[in-house]
């Protein structure tokens, strides 16, 4: 299992506990679950995607042209099983 270096702020443990429980989401979704604002969170998940934590992927159907869902190795890391949070 791959090791976290990066250390989350309360937004993206937000971000990451949100998919946990509710599966993958649109961003915009993402967004209004966890009221971080829509501009800010394509980066948030962009920077999150980047370490790791998140998978992007192109959706026809959801209402942003994209499907964002937390990957198994960051499940790990909210289940506290992978570094610290």
């Amino acid at each position: 299992m791959k090791r976290f270096q990066l250390e989350l702020n309360d937004s993206e443990s937000k971000v990451l506990n949100t998919l946990a429980v509710r599966g993958a989401m649109s961003p915009s979704q993402v967004a209004a679950e966890t009221w971080i604002l829509p501009g800010d969170m394509r980066t948030m998940l962009q920077d999150m995607a980047s370490a790791g934590f998140v998978v992007l992927r192109e959706d026809s159907n959801s209402p942003d042209g994209w499907l964002v869902a937390i990957t198994n190795d960051a499940r790990g890391y909210v289940n506290g099983s992978n570094g610290k949070r």
